[in-house]
């Protein structure tokens, strides 16, 4: 069930936006600044191919690694680990969690090295709600409500691409209160 939980759009960078890095990296590298047309067009493409590799996230381990750093889902996991027992619901209301990492593209130009281009992928979620079952030293996906993720990619201060989108392929909480609608009345005849 997990493994069916990903981005409704997946990341994808254009050969403009690797441009836009190596115009900015070239600012700083006289190197690369000398090679940035040899850099471009389909040079630029396999690069954004690259990094399209990379930027496949798994969206159900970006949100178990914030979930694992929650105090109460860290207990109820080391709890269910020591004494085996039913498992134990773990509800979290509302909450946002961010990851910063570093993508470095080596490229080369005739055989010669150039400076590793370092982008910067900050991936902000913002969770609803979910609710983990955790059983055996483990943790395990039950429902999530409204979840999303906002990534953005850098060069230095530079913003390259910013991407928002949702999760999908979660369950969605049987047990969770929905509101009635507001507009719906209802007529009670009781005699008297």
């Amino acid at each position: 069930m997990n493994r069916a939980i990903k981005l409704r759009a997946p990341i994808k960078l254009s050969s403009e936006n690797v441009e836009r890095a190596l115009f900015e990296q070239a600012k700083e590298e006289p190197e690369v600044a000398r090679l940035r047309e040899q850099l471009s067009g389909p040079s630029a493409q396999r690069a954004a191919d690259e990094l399209n590799r990379v930027l496949d996230i798994d969206a159900f381990e970006i949100l178990s690694r914030g979930w694992a750093s929650v105090t109460s889902v860290r207990n109820a996991v080391q709890l269910s680990a020591m004494m085996p027992s039913p498992p134990a619901i773990v509800r979290l209301e509302q909450h946002n969690m961010t990851s910063t990492s570093t993508l470095v593209l080596e490229s080369h130009v005739a055989g010669r090295a150039l400076p590793p281009l370092r982008l910067t992928l900050q991936l902000i979620t913002g969770v609803q709600s979910a609710t983990l079952a955790v059983r055996d030293g483990r943790f395990e996906l039950v429902a999530l409500e409204k979840a999303s993720i906002i990534a953005r990619l850098s060069y230095k201060n530079s913003l390259i691409k910013e991407h928002a989108t949702g999760i999908e392929g979660a369950a969605r909480d049987p047990f969770r209160y929905q509101r009635a609608v507001a507009d719906q009345k209802a007529d009670v005849d009781i005699p008297i």
